[in-house]
């Protein structure tokens, strides 16, 4: 089989990488209201980790599935982050403009909190995107999942650090093709297994690779 041959590693790469390019712009797109940007996050989480475990068929469709289907929870959530997020930048420029009135200790505090806060964000969607629970039941697992894997959390982390330094600030039109779909695919490989482990102990069975219509 040749470099160019269908079913090739190289070619494989080269489709994968198609696919999250679509995903990205399509989570870009629907996330310029703002105020669906939950909504889509969640639904790039769904597509991501059916790439991750080779269930995935379509990218569209199913992603406005998610979409769809978690809108409500979703737009909940990221209000609510977006809530938190606001005043945890708030404090911060209180504390840093303070000229000294403020010891240094409070503001490395609000940043510790507000990096805790990127990771609780993230697996909290990630959750939405593959289990059904309420709200507060999502958000709880989010902040256990935080501090219950703190290696995991860690390395999530050190993935969505880079494209925020380096993506926003020299590499722009990068970010724009894969500055969310690839480290997200990233994130999603390091979260899989404890995924895995949550769905056997609930006995939830794999799902099948989706299979084109024409096939």
């Amino acid at each position: 089989m040749g470099i160019l041959g269908e079913g090739s590693l190289f070619m494989r790469f080269l489709n994968r990488l198609a696919d999250l390019l679509i995903l990205n712009l399509l989570t870009l797109v629907m996330c310029l209201p703002v105020v669906t940007a939950g909504a889509s996050i969640t639904a790039m989480h769904y597509i991501l980790l059916k790439m991750v475990r080779g269930e995935e068929g379509y990218i569209v469709k199913p992603f406005f599935s998610s979409f769809k289907r978690n809108f409500r929870q979703a737009t909940i959530l990221w209000v609510m982050f977006m809530v938190l997020s606001a005043i945890l930048v708030t404090c911060f420029l209180l504390v840093a403009r303070g000229s000294g009135a403020y010891p240094a200790w409070l503001q490395v505090s609000i940043l510790i909190t507000g990096v805790i806060l990127l990771v609780v964000m993230f697996y909290t969607f990630a959750l939405l995107a593959r289990y059904d629970n309420t709200v507060l039941q999502t958000l709880f697992n989010g902040f256990a999942l935080t501090f219950g894997q703190p290696l995991r959390s860690l390395e999530i982390l050190i993935v969505l650090m880079v494209p925020l330094f380096v993506g926003l600030r020299t590499l722009l039109p990068l970010f724009i093709l894969f500055g969310l779909s690839v480290p997200g695919y990233a994130c999603a490989m390091i979260y899989d297994p404890v995924f895995r482990r949550i769905e056997k102990q609930m006995g939830i069975p794999e799902e099948e690779p989706e299979e084109p219509e024409d096939a």
